[in-house]
């Protein structure tokens, strides 16, 4: 029976080691073309530390989940995504409506639309958000269209996509 604490000890120190030595910076950005609404509907998954810390470089007292100011922080959410996330429609940059934010367990999650899209053709899409923070950040994207999906992977080396809707 002594055998077993020691390997416990030994499972349990790897596995907090392995914990720190590989964490993963990504985040998940959903786009949702609807024809009968004529919006691209548009959801951002990101871990609630991350997405704090890059928050508080601005505004050092600024917390998530319970929020310090729930106000503001939609608003600092807000301009980030639109500095970080950029969305081209044809051959226009669109502005997009930020419509709010939810917390699950760990991921903030942060709904956006672009209204008045009728049949697109070509969308672009640039997602820097949390380069700036970390250098092995990786931003997914995900797009669907009734039933067609296609999928991204954006980095510090590749930011952008474009891809037809065809």
């Amino acid at each position: 029976m002594p055998f077993f604490p020691s390997i416990l000890f030994l499972f349990l120190t790897f596995l907090s080691k392995n914990q720190d030595d590989h964490k993963f910076y990504v985040s998940t950005t959903n786009l949702v073309y609807k024809k009968e609404k004529s919006s691209l509907q548009i959801t951002s998954q990101l871990f609630i530390d991350d997405i704090e810390l890059l928050l508080q470089l601005d505004n050092p007292k600024l917390t998530l989940y319970p929020d310090s100011n729930s106000k503001k922080i939609d608003l600092a959410l807000e301009d980030i995504l639109k500095k970080t996330l950029k969305i081209r429609i044809d051959q226009d940059w669109k502005n997009y409506s930020f419509l709010g934010k939810e917390y699950k367990n760990d991921i903030l999650q942060c709904y956006m639309e672009i209204e008045g899209t009728i049949s697109p053709k070509i969308i672009t899409v640039q997602n820097t958000i949390l380069f700036s923070l970390f250098e092995d950040q990786q931003n997914i994207i995900h797009f669907k269209n009734g039933n067609k999906r296609k999928s991204f992977l954006l980095h510090s080396e590749n930011k952008m996509i474009r891809f037809s809707l065809n």
